[in-house]
């Protein structure tokens, strides 16, 4: 693997990796207001910020793959998608935020690919709209 990649992957790795911890904040200020947690021990908290913290590295520094000109945009964008799942899927199940039983693991796979369909299309549109507005500019 190229030495630019693994540069990238840590670099933008270490800037998403302060917004786990944030989310997981948001995430139990609801759970305290819905009343479904009240208390948390601190060696939990530990785990979950950490893991919080090494599931938003690893979700930031694998847009590295768009970045690896030999992929096809559909090859980065299945490697990415199946990396961040792994990634969601072994984390949630390791803290216990999902069960670990088959139907569940299912429901997660398939909640998880309808939301990053969603977003990856919204991401792509806008990137193909900038991109013709750009060349729109230069044809001027």
């Amino acid at each position: 693997m190229k030495k630019q990649y693994i540069k990238h992957f840590f670099k933008i790795g270490a800037m998403s990796a302060g917004g786990g911890p944030l989310i997981l904040a948001l995430v139990y200020i609801f759970l305290m207001q819905s009343g479904t947690v009240e208390t948390l021990s601190i060696s939990k908290i530990i785990a979950e910020i950490l893991s919080s913290l090494i599931l938003a590295f690893i979700a930031g520094g694998c847009s590295v793959v768009y970045t690896i000109e030999k992929l096809s945009l559909m090859g980065a964008t299945f490697l990415h998608s199946s990396v961040l799942c792994l990634n969601y899927l072994i984390i949630y199940a390791a803290n216990g935020w999902i069960s670990r039983s088959v139907s569940s693991i299912l429901w997660f796979i398939g909640i998880y690919l309808v939301i990053y369909f969603v977003i990856w299309t919204i991401i792509y549109l806008s990137i193909r709209h900038s991109v013709g507005k750009l060349n729109q500019k230069l044809q001027k």
